[in-house]
């Protein structure tokens, strides 16, 4: 390993070459991860079925998009969510550089939108803490925040799918790439980088909705299982950091310098990495988007993602080692809005 574990390095303090390779890194995984879940349905359901999906999920391929494009349009949508609800961010925010023309021009009826929101529900202060729930009597508002997220979610991804034209094909991808290459900052860098975390896992939730519209919630779990454990999702998205952060190692040191800048783990989770040793370390998520979206509003889904994790989290440690030993210390529910979300604790065994 080439320098000692830090947990407290900020993504914009990588050397601008690490910063590159995860840029491109989530690049390709975005198109990984949609055609691992084609895959998935196309052998299940048909391919029919599949191509039906994935048209309803991004109307930008009825007009001959590529996997490229379609990820940058994705892009585009994250950045403007992230205008309406900037904690999105994890590692990033969104003062720390300015956002690429490309990437937040144009579209001029989302920025009515973003006004409106803001008239009518006003945006926290960034770090409040205030418990937004506790006890039986909480559940109530924790359900209306719940929905509020949900529905606000979901007429916004509705409003940007229906307002799909030619933009995304119009963004020159190799000049950006260029850009990336030599022209942007680390902070820049490290900001779009964490945009792009959050549209490589929109992925999932555009696949998961289109199954759950058409065949129910119970085949869309199972799908969703079968993309992230058996399909190797997980896995795909641990090897962007190992790989980005040259990780050679196979101990817990490793691993969790592995998680420092998996894209699927601190790209979109509020991730704190404490390594007690080389063999043994704990890692938790003190905010979790799913938790966030699903708390008192949809226990079926919040328990399913964290059957995802409790099969996953596993999986990462063995991946490395299969003498590395995962489990959990502490999971949802979450005793009020200021308790963490999740811990969990990794052994390398002597033996």
């Amino acid at each position: 390993m080439s320098q000692p574990f830090d947990s407290r390095l900020k993504t914009h303090e990588l050397p601008r070459e690490t910063l590159v390779g995860l840029w491109r890194r989530t690049v390709r995984a975005h198109e990984h991860l949609s055609s691992t879940w084609f895959a998935a349905i196309d052998e299940t359901h048909g391919r029919e079925v599949a191509e039906a999906i994935a048209l309803e999920g991004w109307p930008l391929r009825r007009r001959g998009a590529t996997p490229r494009e379609l990820f940058f349009d994705d892009l585009r949508f994250i950045v403007a969510a992230t205008e309406l609800k900037p904690d999105m961010l994890t590692v990033a925010d969104r003062d720390q550089a300015e956002m690429p023309s490309e990437l937040s021009e144009g579209r001029g009826w989302f920025q009515v939108f973003v006004a409106t929101s803001r008239l009518v529900g006003g945006r926290p202060p960034r770090g409040s803490a205030a418990p937004a729930w506790v006890g039986s009597p909480g559940r109530a508002r924790g359900l209306a925040r719940g929905k509020g997220i949900e529905l606000g979610f979901v007429l916004l991804l509705k409003a940007w799918q229906a307002s799909q034209g030619e933009r995304a094909c119009r963004i020159d991808s190799e000049a950006f790439e260029r850009q990336v290459e030599n022209d942007f900052d680390a902070k820049t860098l490290a900001l779009i980088w964490n945009h792009a975390a959050l549209a490589y896992m929109l992925v999932t939730d555009r696949w998961y909705t289109g199954v759950r519209k058409r065949s129910g919630q119970a085949i869309a779990q199972s799908l969703e299982k079968a993309v992230w454990i058996d399909r190797g999702a997980a896995e795909y998205d641990l090897q962007i950091g190992q790989e980005a952060m040259g990780v050679t190692g196979d101990d817990v040191e490793s691993l969790l310098r592995s998680f420092q800048f998996a894209p699927g783990e601190v790209g979109i989770l509020d991730v704190e990495l404490d390594l007690r040793s080389p063999t043994h370390g704990i890692l938790t998520h003190h905010a979790c988007p799913a938790l966030d979206r699903f708390e008192h509003f949809d226990d079926a889904r919040l328990r399913h993602c964290c059957d995802i994790c409790l099969a996953a989290m596993p999986i990462s440690g063995e991946m490395l080692n299969r003498k590395i030993e995962c489990k959990p210390l502490k999971l949802p529910p979450r005793r009020d809005a200021n308790d963490i979300a999740c811990k969990w604790e990794y052994r390398l065994r002597e033996r």
